[in-house]
């Protein structure tokens, strides 16, 4: 049976679909983590330690290797590389992430909230300072963790400029990594990331692209399979 070849206007309008959907997300995936093995946080977003270190092993395993934020949007490695990100600088990220990234010889970015530094359950700014040390990158989750698109504009870019200041100030560099709370924004809340000087920028699903200060991130949350994890970096 002789298969009819396409007109060329239907394929040329095939790769343009094709290209849209290729442009929705960055240039490699970016998983979303927040607390690992935390004995007083009981999130569904929260995995256990030995959850996370099997994900880990299949990440090595299958031949994934980790980039920084930077390396996705400049596209430098990006073939087989993924990115791991870290919200709020919970206490974990010292005591359990780090030790099994250095295992593995990987690499992630935390983002901390500012104004619970030194609470209980999370990092003190020695142990902010630790991870950078150790090779992590730090970047800004605000001050206070709140919805930055249900704040006026004002106290939104507040939150925005402050937790860039801390950091820079404990530091001693600029930050200018941004994870957005709750992955909600707005047009408005990227303008304002971008007036408050950051470079680089993570959201979510719902409001996720390729564009450098909204980019997609894959959300990890406990009982994640790893059939599960393939399949999500298997579209990159």
């Amino acid at each position: 049976m002789r298969i009819a070849t396409p007109p060329a206007t239907a394929l040329a309008a095939l790769a343009c679909a094709s290209a849209l959907a290729c442009s929705s997300r960055p240039a490699a995936p970016i998983l979303n983590y927040h607390a690992v093995g935390a004995p007083d946080r009981s999130s569904g977003q929260d995995l256990t330690a030995p959850e996370f270190e099997r994900q880990l092993d299949w990440l090595a395993g299958a031949g994934w290797h980790t980039l920084t934020l930077e390396e996705v949007v400049e596209r430098r490695k990006v073939a087989g590389g993924v990115a791991l990100t870290f919200d709020d600088g919970s206490e974990d990220a010292l005591r359990v992430v780090l030790p099994a990234l250095k295992k593995r010889g990987m690499k992630g970015t935390f983002f901390v909230i500012t104004g619970l530094v030194g609470t209980p359950g999370y990092l003190t700014w020695d142990g902010v300072r630790a991870l950078e040390k150790a090779g992590m990158a730090i970047g800004s989750h605000t001050v206070h963790h709140p919805r930055l698109p249900d704040l006026p504009r004002g106290q939104a870019l507040a939150e925005l400029v402050e937790s860039k200041r801390e950091l820079e100030g404990r530091l001693g560099h600029p930050v200018e990594l941004l994870a957005y709370p709750y992955n909600s924004l707005r047009r408005v809340t990227v303008s304002l990331a971008k007036e408050a000087g950051y470079r680089i920028a993570v959201a979510g699903p719902a409001h996720g692209t390729a564009d450098r200060l909204r980019l997609y991130r894959i959300p990890v949350q406990r009982g994640m399979g790893l059939e599960q994890m393939e399949a999500e970096l298997k579209r990159y």
